[in-house]
């Protein structure tokens, strides 16, 4: 039986970040008026809430962030509903950028959170993408 070093279990900063920066973008874009995919097959706000709070959580386990914080830490399954359940929550309170409370208008701070937010996901996602094609493409010396 063989052991996994700690460095084999993580995921490299690199990508841990660009999983946080997608989680984040996706947490951003729910302020203000939906964006394009999401729009077109009709995804609720909360569903990007709950995606962007898992990625967020994900890069934040996965990057050994959050790993080495404490000796007693709950289990990774908690960690994650935890980060789910607060993008929820944020996502919720984007209705804060729409006048009427989620029924009106995008007010101009929730389309600049808008548009920062999808160049955000944008690098994140670019960012996991360029990392995963790396790694698949055998560019990284193998044991």
């Amino acid at each position: 039986m063989s052991s996994k070093s700690p460095s084999d279990t993580h995921l490299p900063h690199i990508a841990a970040l660009g999983l946080i920066m997608a989680g984040l973008g996706l947490l951003g874009m729910t302020a203000g008026d939906l964006p394009g995919i999401a729009e077109q097959v009709a995804a609720p706000r909360w569903l990007m809430g709950a995606l962007g709070g898992l990625l967020v959580g994900s890069g934040l386990q996965g990057g050994s962030v959050m790993a080495e914080a404490s000796a007693r830490r709950p289990s990774r399954w908690v960690v994650l509903v935890a980060f789910t359940v607060v993008g929820i929550v944020l996502s919720r309170l984007s209705d804060l950028t729409r006048a009427d409370l989620g029924h009106g208008v995008e007010l101009p701070v929730g389309s600049a959170m808008n548009s920062a937010a999808r160049v955000l996901f944008g690098i994140g996602i670019g960012i996991v993408l360029g990392w995963a094609a790396y790694e698949g493409s055998g560019g990284r010396k193998r044991a």
